[in-house]
């Protein structure tokens, strides 16, 4: 039942997106159009980084997170994260997405984000992860934010 609902949303969403997508300007780089929603990205991996709770502010509350086909909440997300990096000292991450498309409407907006995280800590091997990475973000009050991040890791890609 769970599994048809968010089918349901992704479709529905999906729909909604081509229907309700505004034209973007021949003259608009796609930097400036996906500039906002690379900051929020940015904002939230920095967040995940230094100070976890922050990825409230990332987030909407009933946010939908699916990593490698493992859905989590936005609370059962940043106790895992809170768990994870509690013992590493020193911890280092850098971002760097690379929007691959994107559909923006006054309402909603769809993001295809490649995406290499390396993560480094004290003496410990540092880590680079690949993955390609879908997110919705709605608008909340009048700050957009992530209600659907679903990214699955690239197997084999050494970043």
């Amino acid at each position: 039942m769970l599994h048809s609902k968010i089918r349901f949303t992704i479709l529905f969403t999906a729909l909604c997106l081509m229907l309700g997508e505004r034209p973007l300007s021949a003259v608009e780089p796609p930097a400036e159009k996906d500039g906002l929603f690379v900051k929020i990205l940015e904002g939230a991996y920095q967040a995940s980084c230094d100070d976890v709770d922050r990825l409230r502010d990332y987030y909407r509350s009933d946010a939908q997170i699916i990593h490698d086909g493992r859905q989590t909440t936005l609370d059962e997300t940043i106790q895992e994260i809170k768990e994870s990096i509690r013992p590493l000292q020193n911890l280092h991450c850098t971002y760097q997405p690379r929007v691959k498309t994107s559909r923006i409407s006054a309402e909603i907006v769809y993001l295809i984000v490649r995406e290499t995280i390396r993560l480094s800590a004290g003496n410990r091997e540092p880590q680079a992860i690949e993955q390609i990475c879908s997110y919705i973000f709605m608008k909340d009050g009048s700050r957009w934010k992530i209600v659907l991040d679903h990214c699955s890791t690239v197997p084999g890609e050494t970043a």
